[in-house]
This record gives C-alpha cells, structure tokens and sequence, in this order.
C-alpha cells in the first residue's frame, strides 16, 4: 500500500494569521519549525504591521477557506478592536514564557538551542510589552506581576549574561504591572458592544448579552437538579445532612503532593473508559501530573498536550499549588478546588476524551489548515461537553461524587457567564463579581476571587458553557438526522473538522448548533 502523501507545512497565508498568535501555536498546534526560538512583533506597530498584512488568495476547499477568513477576522477584532496587545499582559508573559521547551516533542539538543535563542530575545519582548501595555485595569495586572516573577525564577543558572540580561529585562516588566496593579484608573469592563463583538468574532455565531444571560441560566438551572439529586444520594452514602455534603466534598482532599498523585490515577482511568467506550477515534494515555511551572500560576490548572504537528512526547497536566503566602485556612481552601470528585472531572475534561485527545484526532486532520487552527469556542465546548457525556455513558458506574461534581463544574462556568456579563456589560467590580461566585458555587475565599479575576481579565471565558450547549445541540441534531450516527460516528465526524468555527461545523454535517448565526466572515 502507498504512503499517504505528507501534509504540507502552513503556507504564507496561514502564517500571516498564525504570526499573531506564534506562541500559542508554536505549543499548541506544534508549529516549532516555523517559531521554536523565534518571538513575534507585539509592540503597537508591530501589531499593526501584522494585522495589515492578513489575507492572501483563496483556499480551493471552502471549509479552509471559511476557517482561515473566520480566524483573520478574529485577529482583526482582538488585536485591532480590543487591542488586546495593550490590555492583556498575558499576551506577552504567553511570549516570554519558555515552559513549552521542556517537553519531549525534539531532541533535548534542538530544544536547548531554541530556548536559548527564545531568552535572547527578552529585551525587545519586554520593550514591545512596555510600549504596548497601557490600556491594564488594576485587577488585570495584578493577575500577571507574579506570573513575571515566576518567568525569572525559570531561568537556569547556567544560561550566563543572557539570563543576567534577561532578568534585567523582566524586572523592568514586573515593576511596571506592580505600579499598573495599584494606579491604573483603566475601567475593568470592555462594554457590551465590543464584548458581544470579541464573543461572536470567531464562529459564525452572534452571541449578545441577552442570549448569553438566558443561556447561561437555563444551564445553570438544567444542572440544578442533577445536582440536587446526586445531593441527596452522597448525604445518605456518607451520613451526613445533605447540608453538609458540599463541605465534605471540598474536604476529600490531601495535601499537594497527594493532589497530584491522585489526579494521575483519574487521568489513568479517564484514558482507559474512553478507550474501552470508543468514544472517539484515538485517546491520549501519555501525561504526566506537575506542578504548574512558576509563569503559568496565573489558572489553578491546564494541560499542555502533544500537539498536532509533533511526532513524540506526551501531554502535561498542570496543577497550580497554593501560594506560600497562603494562611493554612487559605491552603485548605485553595486545595478544596482539588478536592477527588472534581479532579476526576477535571481528567476527563483535561485529557481524555477532552483537550489532550482531541489534539490528537487534529493531528489526522485531513487539511494544513485542520491541523492548526483553533476555534475556542470549539475546543472547550468540547471538553466541557465531554465532562457531561461520559457521565451520560455511565463513566464512574452512576457514582454520586461524579455525578455531583460535573454538575456544580457546570454551574460554576454559568456563573462565569454571568460574572462577565455583570463585569463587562453591567459594571460590577471584581469584589462584586467574587460575592456571585460565593454565592452562586461552591467556590470560597482566594478560590472564588481567582474566578472573579478570570472573569475580568479575559472574557472570552464564555465560551466552556456557551461551547458545551453548542454541543448538545449539534448531538441532539444529528439524533433527529437521516442518517443518525452512532455517538462514536458524531464525535468522529465532528473532531474529524479539527477546531473550526462552530457555527461552520454545523453547517458541514447539515446539524444544527443551536446559537444565533451571523455570515461566515
């Protein structure tokens, strides 16, 4: 039998729209021939060169073509609408940070040079920041001034006056988020015009405050008496008032340590049911459960997967641990986040059948394009899908915990809808937007407060409960289609398109998502 031809690399249209987003592509999608050791432009008028450069002559297949135009028009709205470049710093600490080099996806000796290379290039990064970064709210920068820390404390020793110069550099950063943390007057909201336009931007949907707000409350109350129910078993499971049982949840858990051994065993345990069910072509079983490097503290956790364009490594799951500067009622309180039910949620979401084995279907996605690109909407919609689907399986045997977990997660990311909206269309504070999390989930304390500034700081965060109806719904379609697929044929058929829009998604498979439309861009 022949070899099937090599998929080829991105042409110069492609870069041009992936050039803006290098550092997310470069870990996530794989492309580390093209930036492995190279960093982009973000000062304003690099920016602007790169957003005057987008566009190129059309893609003969017509889903690339809508893909990529769908992705042009999403850099233009960032990074020229909400100037993102000068808003967000993590837009410069994601090109700074030198975490990804420590996966195995290249020889250890071609990773070395490439984060050698990468670090000299720290002073014009941080020129570019500083130039960039005057449009922070207060909350926003005060997210990141430890995250520039953390950069610095990943240099080595032996990296010599490059990393003299580059700590030089980052110092330099950090004291500018500190004095933005405690005197920016920038208001934390963007407003609802540019927020239903940053949140429609991507997908071919149009997504405005009032069908965010109803959506976010009928699945917030969809949830509530799967919640209530597995309320009511766990209280008669472990013999408490049912009043009680949140607290004992939030209490299974360790310490640190323990976090993390046991989140590799759910992990273990997620890769095998989605294997054993078939519920989708292939399943991520190579991860490795850590620490959260010190730049990448800023989210209590995230996975690092193997990305579609590279040959070897596995997935890295990160857990944030809590900050020495925590009270110990602080650190029971920030581990309770981590407590065993939710964790084994966060596995399936994470890895398999979420983010990680999702990477890996891209990687035989059947275009260039496929391979690369990513719709937000798409790629957590899925994973946060997935959490929902394989408890509708049967993954934890009916288990109560399981079942209580996935619901008060889904609950929680309804909130977040409402805390953006609440933060960018109505006004409210970041302490307003703590006491929803307090007194909409179960988060407490420094927990609910890193949900708050989350919130705040990107909004685009709508997009896991937003994602996950669009999924249901597009599941619900194809159960009333001619066809009617099997669930393993559906999610095939859809990771099969790799991370495009969802609204073309569904107009690929006839299916329908369920979101208002707008034109493809």
């Amino acid at each position: 039998m022949p070899m099937p031809e090599p998929t080829p690399r991105p042409d110069a249209r492609l870069r041009r729209v992936a050039d803006l987003d290098a550092s997310y592509l470069r870990e996530y999608s794989g492309l580390h021939e093209e930036y492995d050791g190279r960093v982009a432009d973000l000062s304003p008028a690099g920016v602007e060169a790169m957003l005057g450069r987008l566009g190129g002559p059309a893609y003969a297949d017509p889903v690339d073509e809508r893909q990529v135009a769908a992705t042009e028009h999403a850099m233009s709205v960032r990074f020229g609408r909400l100037q993102q470049h000068r808003r967000d710093p993590w837009v410069h600490v994601e090109a700074l940070d030198l975490s990804q080099y420590e996966r195995g996806y290249a020889p250890a000796e071609d990773r070395r040079r490439a984060r050698e290379e990468h670090l000299g290039h720290y002073p014009d990064l941080v020129s570019a920041a500083l130039a960039s970064l005057d449009l922070v709210p207060a909350p926003v920068a005060g997210i990141f001034a430890p995250a520039v820390r953390g950069l610095a404390a990943g240099l080595a020793d032996d990296d010599g006056d490059t990393a003299s110069r580059a700590r030089t550099a980052l110092a330099t950063l950090g004291r500018r988020l500190e004095e933005l943390a405690t005197g920016s007057e920038v208001p934390v909201g963007i407003g609802p015009e540019l927020l239903e336009e940053l949140l429609s931007c991507e997908d071919e949907v149009r997504l405005d405050t009032g069908t965010l707000a109803d959506l976010a409350r009928s699945e917030y109350d969809r949830m509530e008496p799967v919640r209530v129910e597995a309320e009511e078993r766990l209280a008669r499971e472990l013999g408490v008032p049912q009043d009680r049982v949140l607290a004992a949840v939030l209490d299974d858990h360790g310490d640190f340590d323990a976090v993390l051994a046991d989140t590799a065993t759910m992990v273990a345990r997620a890769a095998r049911f989605a294997a054993e069910r078939e519920l989708i072509a292939r399943v991520e079983d190579d991860c490795r459960v850590e620490a959260s490097p010190p730049a990448r503290r800023f989210a209590a956790g995230r996975v690092s997967w193997r990305a579609p364009w590279e040959s070897c490594g596995g997935s890295y799951f990160h857990i944030t641990p809590p900050s020495p500067a925590f009270t110990p009622a602080e650190v029971d309180r920030w581990l309770s986040r981590f407590n065993r039910p939710a964790m084994t949620v966060m596995a399936v979401h994470e890895i398999a059948p979420g983010h990680a084995s999702h990477a890996l279907m891209m990687a035989d996605a059947a275009t260039t394009v496929r391979r690369t690109l990513w719709s937000e909407l798409f790629f957590e919609g899925w994973a946060h899908y997935a959490e929902e689907m394989v408890w509708e399986e049967g993954y934890g045997a009916g288990s109560a915990a399981y079942q209580h977990a996935m619901a008060l997660d889904a609950q929680m990311r309804a909130v977040r809808v409402e805390a953006v909206l609440a933060i960018h269309a109505g006004g409210a504070s970041v302490a307003e937007a703590t006491a929803l999390f307090e007194e909409r989930t179960f988060l407490s304390g420094p927990a609910a407060h890193a949900e708050a500034l989350r919130c705040a700081w990107e909004p685009s965060c709508t997009r896991y409960t937003v994602g996950k109806v669009a999924f249901r719904n597009l599941r619900e379609s194809a159960s009333r289609s001619a066809g009617r697929p099997t669930l393993r044929a559906f999610h095939d058929q859809l990771l099969a398109l790799g991370s495009p829009p969802v609204g073309l998604a569904a107009d690929v498979l006839g299916l329908d998502c369920g979101l208002p439309r707008r034109g493809a861009a």
